[in-house]
């Protein structure tokens, strides 16, 4: 099926607004997701809301994935490294991960070309998002921060905030495997994840959870 998107448009008069608008979905994907995350895991967010935003969550990121073999690398890269650590873990998530392949492949012309473009890509940089993913479950458990001496805090914060994949990608992009406007794209993702993180944490840590009477009403 031929893509009958606006971005098209967009791309074909004018590459700078094109990245942009890139950017700034990626940094809505990546907010998104981990609000959806926290709903689940940390209970600072109401989870009807989180039932609510994931199937739209989904649609867009699978409509994002269908504008560019790049961007379908990038975003699907993410879930298998999330899939692959068993981090796809509720019916929200489940259910998202469905809408995103299914809108996917609706609205993709050749929703497997990104698979015959980066091959080498896609295993490399969803294996760097596996071992972010086992880094970041090590320093959440262990006290890599204060027990170990000197590189303990760049530790804990390199794995806090998935180096592994973000330095996986800008090489990709310093080699020309795709536009340089897709690793800031794949920066803004982080960025918003971890926007939310931060202030799911500032929630936690001052006990204010969506289902407690004392609570600030959301």
């Amino acid at each position: 099926m031929v893509l009958p998107l606006i971005f098209q448009e967009v791309l074909a008069q004018d590459l700078n607004l094109y990245g942009a608008l890139l950017i700034i979905s990626y940094f809505l994907l990546g907010a998104s997701i981990k609000y959806i995350d926290d709903a689940f895991d940390e209970k600072t967010f109401p989870r009807a809301i989180a039932l609510i935003l994931a199937p739209l969550t989904a649609i867009y990121w699978g409509y994002i994935m269908a504008l560019n073999p790049a961007s379908a690398l990038l975003l699907t890269a993410i879930i298998i490294g999330v899939l692959v650590k068993g981090k796809i873990d509720n019916v929200a998530f489940i259910m998202g991960v469905l809408c995103v392949y299914l809108a996917f492949f609706f609205l993709s012309a050749s929703p497997l070309d990104f698979v015959a473009i980066y091959p080498v890509a896609l295993i490399t940089i969803s294996l760097a998002g596996v071992l972010d993913e086992v880094g970041n479950d090590f320093v959440d458990k262990n006290n890599i921060y204060h027990s170990v001496k000197y590189f303990g805090k760049y530790i804990h914060l390199f794995f806090e905030y998935r180096f592994v994949m973000k330095i996986t990608v800008f090489l990709f992009a310093l080699f020309n495997f795709f536009a340089f406007m897709y690793f800031f794209a794949f920066l803004a993702w982080d960025i918003g994840y971890a926007l939310i993180m931060r202030y799911s944490k500032y929630l936690a840590h001052h006990r204010k959870f969506y289902y407690d009477d004392k609570a600030i009403n959301y």
